[in-house]
């Protein structure tokens, strides 16, 4: 650890005072730094690219006038970051703060009108395959997010069998449920659950995501799913983007399945019975 503190004093050209444990990450341990003057993010992995694609994709996204913790240094096995001072606001200013950040990160599309990202991403301890060769939507959806993760659920005896080939069977007609011809490639933040959006009086910043272009819905199915946010962030949310009509009754079950998935593959148990209530109100 004093070979560590060193190393990060000479890249913050001040002495590393403490380091202390602050959380368990997905992947590695995070600590929290502290010099005279400043705090900081130390986030660590064993040695893999894990922590220099969420650097990269932290840069991507501040590309775009949204705030999200300055990188410091990157390396095979740590990430220092800006430390985020949040401070208490009331709910209602926190909605509207992620709802104009998330209506301003939705409006970014790329040239090319493609889904996935112009290299692979990471949610969790997983990769996100993000091969940018398809215009269409459901084939990407099906084809890069919801069977790779599900075949992952299934290696780790999460889901049965019978279950991969329903969604499986799901995903072969997904275009029958979703009409691609309305939506356009968003940015996405990927993983955006209420420990990835912070606040503080500048307003919202997000941590940790899981980039890639895709239906913009998708990532307010998953805010669903855990109640993240309610009815004035999408109220404020609508006067940039208006809901789909189909959005409720189609998209919110559809959409909530690779979240799910993750979640299944990292968590198992009650995961596993909210997907069968997802399939079964799907009638697959």
């Amino acid at each position: 650890m004093e070979a560590l503190r060193a190393q990060l004093s000479a890249i913050l050209k001040t002495e590393v005072q403490e380091i202390d444990f602050f959380t368990k990450g997905q992947v590695g341990d995070i600590y929290k730094l502290q010099t005279a003057c400043d705090s900081y993010i130390l986030k660590t992995s064993a040695s893999s690219e894990v922590l220099k694609t969420e650097a990269r994709m932290l840069r991507d996204i501040n590309k775009y006038d949204i705030a999200v913790p300055k990188v410091y240094a990157v390396s095979d096995t740590f990430l220092l970051l800006e430390y985020i001072e949040e401070t208490k606001q009331r709910q209602v200013t926190q909605e509207v703060g992620a709802a104009k950040l998330l209506s301003k990160l939705h409006s970014v599309t790329n040239e090319s009108r493609m889904y996935g990202y112009y290299y692979d991403t990471t949610i969790g301890p997983f990769d996100q395959k993000n091969e940018q060769t398809q215009y269409n939507w459901t084939l990407f959806l099906g084809q890069m997010r919801i069977m790779p993760m599900a075949k992952i659920c299934y290696d780790k005896g999460q889901i049965s069998k019978e279950m991969l080939d329903r969604l499986e069977g799901l995903c072969r007609d997904l275009y029958k449920r979703i009409d691609i011809s309305l939506i356009t490639p968003s940015l996405l933040h990927g993983d955006l659950w209420s420990g990835n959006i912070l606040f503080n009086m500048n307003g919202a910043i997000v941590i940790d995501p899981a980039l890639y272009f895709g239906d913009k819905e998708m990532e307010l199915a998953f805010i669903m799913m855990f109640d993240t946010f309610g009815e004035t962030f999408f109220r404020v949310y609508e006067e940039v983007h208006p809901l789909s009509d189909d959005f409720y009754e189609v998209k919110v079950p559809l959409y909530q399945i690779y979240p799910l998935l993750v979640h299944v593959a990292l968590y198992g148990g009650s995961y596993v019975a909210q997907l069968e209530q997802v399939l079964t109100r799907l009638k697959v």
